[in-house]
C-alpha cells in the first residue's frame, strides 16, 4: 500500500498550544482572564463552604440546647395549665355552693355582671 492514498491523522496539540491554534477557526480566546475568574468563583465558594460549615456546627452545638430548653417550657406550661384547671374548678366549686347558699344574693350579682356584659357589647364598634 502506499502511503500517500492513506488518509493523514490530524495532529494532537500538546497541553501548552493554545486551544485557538488547536482548533482552526475558533476566535482567540483570552483564557488567562477565564481562569482568574474561576479561580476567584472558586475562592467564593471554599469561603461560602467554610460558612456553611461553621454554622451547621453551631447548630449542631446548639440544638441539644434547645431541645431540652423547649422541654422545659413545655413542662411549665402543662403544669401552669393543671394549675389553672384547678382554679377553675374551684371557682365553679365556690359559685355552686353560693348559689345553693344565697340564691337571691347570687342571681342579683349574675343580673350585675350581664349587664357590665350587655353595655360593654353597645360600646364596641360595629
Amino acid at each position: 500500500m502506499d502511503s500517500t492514498s492513506a488518509p493523514q491523522r490530524p495532529s494532537v496539540p500538546s497541553a501548552t498550544t493554545p486551544l485557538s491554534v488547536a482548533v482552526p477557526g475558533l476566535p482567540a480566546l483570552d483564557l488567562s482572564k477565564t481562569l482568574d475568574l474561576q479561580k476567584q468563583q472558586l475562592e467564593i465558594y471554599r469561603e461560602l463552604l467554610e460558612a456553611l460549615a461553621a454554622s451547621e456546627h453551631e447548630s449542631a452545638t446548639t440544638f441539644p440546647e434547645l431541645s431540652k430548653s423547649l422541654v422545659n417550657h413545655i413542662g411549665i406550661l402543662h403544669k401552669l395549665k393543671e394549675d389553672l384547671q384547678d382554679v377553675f374548678t374551684r371557682i365553679r366549686a365556690l359559685k355552686t355552693h353560693f348559689r345553693g347558699q344565697y340564691p337571691e344574693i347570687y342571681d342579683y350579682v349574675q343580673s350585675l355582671h350581664v349587664d357590665e356584659l350587655e353595655d360593654e357589647d353597645e360600646g364596641a364598634p360595629a
